[in-house]
């Protein structure tokens, strides 16, 4: 290994660190690097034998400055050698330069010459700092220049307006070409950081299709020979290795014949002249889809080829191709045909069985099952003859096959009738063997599962024709409260059940479906929150575990009544008082110990007597939101508790508003 030389300047210069790279944004901070060490050196240099020698001379105060900013720029080479970022050390040293420069400005200097030095300043300034930072720093000594030059008083000296106007003018005209330069070459590093980006990313994807897609991807040339320029996944979809140098044609010896082979070589040949354009090309594609297997190991798999032609610079010719493993996806496509051929079965089926009357369906599910069990009990019997097993089996299936034919059920009948040309070919064996019996057992297992399918059928339309609409109804009110109750249950720690008292058909008919299912779930959560205790609570207060939430929805002439109740702790009224209180809601002392008074806070919007906000409770909008809802309908509630055996809602709606809301909502 070549060792790189130590070149002690250059490690001065670029204060120690390691450019290795050569690329163009680490070149650029090097050369910023060696500028800056060398403003520093030159820079401080100066300023040290400019303030020794005003010293000498008597100009005191020239000397001190010129010394102390000397002493900045050795600071700012040591912090250049530290991991400080790299502009406060050029702020450390430009600075003082531009101090020095506005110095010798004002200062005047032989014959004015001091104010040559500001010239250079913009260029070091922009280039170590930065436009905005360079550019800031070149208009505070722009500003420091004009003042010595067209002020009175500010400068010993009396410069000559023509001097002022050339020299602030130069000045103007070197920071306006500095920065003009910096933003083009700001402009043209994007733009080269862009391109760069743009090649790294696309040598980045070309890398990724070689090393990390699953798609074979290689080049061959006109002898059909593949390059080295291949995707790691070729290798493993062909089941070979080492393929660089390797005949295309002799990987599919055991897959295409020689006058296939012979078609191949002059595909390659239309493919290599371009003798017809890309999509026809791929149209008669010999290879788009085929069976390929390996030379060692023989495995059968199916492989999708394309081809193109690929023109290089130095005038040779390739064919990019690639192989994609298709196995999977053709047995998947397989598979996939297979279960559309049985949904399209089963969706016959279901046609089928829709049109026929469920009762009549119904006896011929009856019927077959009889037929079923009869077969099974035969085949149990191991008194009888395979001949004889056989027999009844077959007078099972013909039974069976008869009443389907009779209703219709052509896609039922027909695998019927197939099983049972299967028995009768069964019959007319002397000796039937124990795997044909099995055979036919397995059948009659699927024809059962048929049966069976029919009849979950069945109950879904006696459901939907016998059933009313109110049925439905109550349906969805009790399991929408039972999961209600379950939720809660699991999150608070509490344990709960629904118990239905009674049900009223006609309530639920000419109830507000939406509203009494809202009220509903709302004292629900609201019982279980507050009302329901945990259960070690409950045990120590001699109560079972498991807390009760009773409902009942009745009619009474106009008026649907709706009770609603737990056998939880009952109403705080203490804390009610106490929280009703601390809001403001009731400011006569007498009203506090008024439980009619304290029923009232409880619909208040945003009154609630937990400590903090929940899923379930805290946010005081349940109680509030059902008073609304209620009124809304010119309905009442009214509120019984008893301390430690629960709290009871009884909500009244009238029943010929709940008619014409239930009629618009239909």
């Amino acid at each position: 290994m070549n060792k790189v030389r130590f070149n002690p300047f250059m490690n001065v210069m670029t204060s120690g660190r390691n450019f290795g790279s050569r690329d163009e944004a680490t070149m650029d901070t090097m050369v910023r690097y060696i500028l800056l060490n060398s403003m520093i050196f030159l820079g401080g240099t100066l300023l040290f034998l400019f303030g020794f020698e005003s010293l000498r001379s008597g100009a005191h105060a020239q000397g001190t400055f010129d010394l102390a900013m000397g002493f900045m720029t050795l600071v700012a080479f040591v912090v250049l050698r530290t991991n400080a970022p790299f502009v406060i050390s050029g702020l450390l040293t430009v600075i003082p330069y531009m101090m020095l420069c506005g110095f010798l400005a004002v200062s005047g200097g032989v014959q004015g010459s001091g104010v040559l030095w500001i010239f250079s300043f913009p260029l070091l300034a922009i280039f170590l700092l930065g436009m905005k930072a360079g550019t800031a720093l070149a208009i505070v000594l722009l500003a420091g220049v004009v003042a010595a030059v067209y002020v009175p008083g500010v400068s010993p000296m009396t410069f000559h307006p023509s001097f002022a106007h050339r020299t602030v003018g130069v000045y103007v005209l070197v920071l306006v070409c500095t920065m003009v330069y910096e933003r083009t070459k700001i402009a043209k590093d994007q733009w080269v950081a862009r391109l760069t980006r743009e090649l790294k990313s696309e040598r980045d994807e070309i890398a990724a299709m070689k090393d990390n897609l699953k798609t074979g991807l290689f080049l061959m040339d006109r002898d059909y020979v593949i390059q080295p320029q291949y995707s790691r996944a070729l290798e493993g979809i062909v089941g070979e290795a080492a393929l660089s140098g390797r005949n295309f044609l002799d990987l599919l010896k055991n897959s295409v014949q020689e006058k296939e082979r012979e078609t191949l070589r002059d595909y390659f040949e239309m493919v290599f002249n371009k003798s017809y354009d890309a999509q026809m090309l791929e149209d008669i594609n010999p290879l788009h889809e085929f069976t390929y297997v390996g030379i060692a190991s023989g495995e059968t798999k199916t492989l999708r080829c394309t081809f193109a032609p690929i023109d290089r610079d130095d005038g040779l010719s390739y064919i990019l191709g690639t192989i994609d493993d298709q196995t999977r996806e053709t047995e998947l496509r397989q598979q996939l045909s297979e279960e559309e051929g049985k949904r399209q079965e089963e969706m016959k089926a279901l046609f089928e069985v829709i049109h026929v009357e469920p009762r009549v369906l119904n006896d011929f599910i009856s019927d077959a099952e009889y037929e079923f069990d009869r077969i099974n009990a035969a085949m149990k019997d191991k008194t009888k003859a395979a001949p004889d097993v056989v027999s009844e089996i077959y007078q099972g299936v013909h039974a069976i096959k008869s009443n389907a034919v009779i209703l219709g059920l052509s896609s039922f009948s027909t695998k019927l009738h197939q099983l049972e040309d299967e028995i009768r070919d069964l019959r007319e064996h002397a000796d039937v063997s124990f795997q044909e019996i099995l055979h036919i057992t397995v059948e009659l297992d699927k024809l059962m599962t048929i049966k069976d399918g029919f009849k979950g059928l069945i109950h879904k339309i006696l459901s939907f024709n016998t059933g009313e609409s109110r049925m439905q109804e109550e349906h969805v009110i009790v399991q929408s409260l039972q999961r209600v109750i379950d939720k809660a249950s699991a999150d608070l720690g509490k344990k709960a059940r629904l118990t239905i008292r009674s049900i009223d058909p006609r309530a639920i008919e000419r109830a507000p479906r939406r509203v009494v299912k809202d009220v509903l779930v709302q004292l629900v959560r609201n019982a279980m929150y507050h009302g329901i205790e945990s259960p070690l609570d409950r045990a120590s207060s001699g109560k079972e575990e498991e807390g009760s939430v009773s409902l009942s929805i009745g009619i009474t002439g106009d008026r649907i009544e709706i009770a609603l109740a737990d056998d939880g702790k009952g109403l705080d009224f203490h804390a009610i008082g106490a929280k009703a209180r601390d809001l403001g809601l009731i400011s006569e002392p007498a009203l506090l110990s008024d439980r009619n008074a304290l029923l009232q806070v409880l619909f208040s919007p945003g009154f609630s007597t937990a400590k903090s906000a929940s899923m379930h409770a805290g946010r005081g909008v349940g109680l509030s939101y059902v008073r609304d809802r209620v009124r809304e309908m010119k309905g009442s509630i009214r509120i019984q508790s008893e301390d430690g055996k629960g709290t009871t809602f009884r909500v009244t709606l009238p029943a010929e508003r709940a008619s014409r809301e239930v009629g618009q909502t239909a």
